[in-house]
């Protein structure tokens, strides 16, 4: 029994059951290897979207906070207009207050002229 026998059926049966096992096996292992593709590709969106969400919120923050910087420049530029026209103002009544007490100081000289050459003294 030492040596070799040519193939019986049941050797042939059991070569082609290994073949089978082996064929099988290999689709298994591929079947698995793509569910572990699926449960990492999974995984790789869920992530994704977390680290879109977050930029997301990020953006919309850096909105929030560029809305709220532009609305305090406007303030501030509002605050600053009101402020020249305030100047403005009293820059002009001042001026007008020259204006009025020169002209007073004329019409006074010239009725105090007036009067006096009706009294009858120098001028």
């Amino acid at each position: 029994m030492a040596e070799e026998l040519p193939p019986s059926l049941f050797n042939i049966l059991r070569g082609d059951l290994r073949d089978t096992r082996t064929e099988i096996n290999g689709r298994l292992d591929g079947l698995a290897r793509d569910m572990v593709t699926a449960a990492t590709l999974a995984q790789v969106q869920a992530n994704q979207k977390e680290r879109d969400d977050r930029q997301d919120a990020r953006i919309r923050d850096l909105e929030t906070e560029a809305n709220e910087r532009e609305k305090e420049q406007r303030r501030i530029a509002e605050e600053q207009r009101k402020a020249k026209a305030q100047q403005f103002f009293s820059i002009g009544l001042a001026a007008f207050g020259v204006l009025g007490s020169i002209i007073s100081a004329i019409v006074v000289w010239s009725v105090t002229s007036g009067l006096q050459q009706l009294v009858g003294g120098t001028p």
